[in-house]
């Protein structure tokens, strides 16, 4: 389950440099992330119905994203430029969904053996990193918007995926600690159960 911290990574924090006029370079491409939701997923896609929706999404968009890689690394021509939008914009949708999902199967399990993992923090912390992608995608379409407001904004980004992925961390390691019963071993704290 923790593989997929590093996908979640990568998929929010996509990073691409232009290349000439049409040729972009995704140096974390959107494809390779999905690749490691899906194979974190496998192993909780039992647990529950969002987390077996996650791996699902996860495996079609793995594929899927291709063509957006494609279509960067090749350029983009003007006569496509509006279906490459459309599939980026799917993108953008899909990355921020399975996030979601992902958390609230979290939650699920939380209710299910009785102890928190975090999903409060981790739907917060998702919360603040999609509304930085949000405006920082939107910033690529205003010519005015200070690139170094992008920086700042792109730098708080990376500070919130971090500690994503440290609380998503934590809460894959919660889960392989319990036992055959689902219960959590002795030398687990008492705060960590819910009441």
């Amino acid at each position: 389950m923790s593989i997929a911290a590093i996908g979640f990574f990568i998929i929010a924090f996509c990073v691409r440099l232009t290349i000439g006029e049409t040729t972009v370079l995704p140096l974390l491409p959107a494809c390779i992330g999905y690749f490691f939701v899906q194979k974190g997923m496998k192993a909780v896609r039992f647990e529950n119905d969002l987390l077996k929706l996650a791996y699902k999404i996860a495996k079609i968009a793995m594929f899927a994203t291709v063509p957006i890689l494609v279509l960067d690394l090749v350029g983009v021509e003007s006569w496509a430029y509006a279906l490459y939008q459309v599939l980026k914009f799917a993108e953008i949708l899909t990355s921020i969904a399975i996030g979601y999902i992902v958390i609230e199967g979290i939650h699920q399990m939380e209710d299910k053996y009785g102890y928190v993992m975090g999903s409060y923090e981790l739907r917060t912390m998702w919360n603040i990193i999609v509304g930085i992608y949000a405006v920082t995608e939107a910033a690529a379409f205003i010519t005015q918007f200070p690139v170094w407001l992008t920086a700042i904004l792109l730098v708080v980004k990376l500070m919130f995926l971090i500690m994503f992925m440290q609380k998503y961390i934590e809460a894959s390691q919660l889960y392989d600690r319990r036992d055959a019963q689902g219960k959590m071993s002795k030398e687990e704290d008492g705060p960590r159960f819910r009441l």
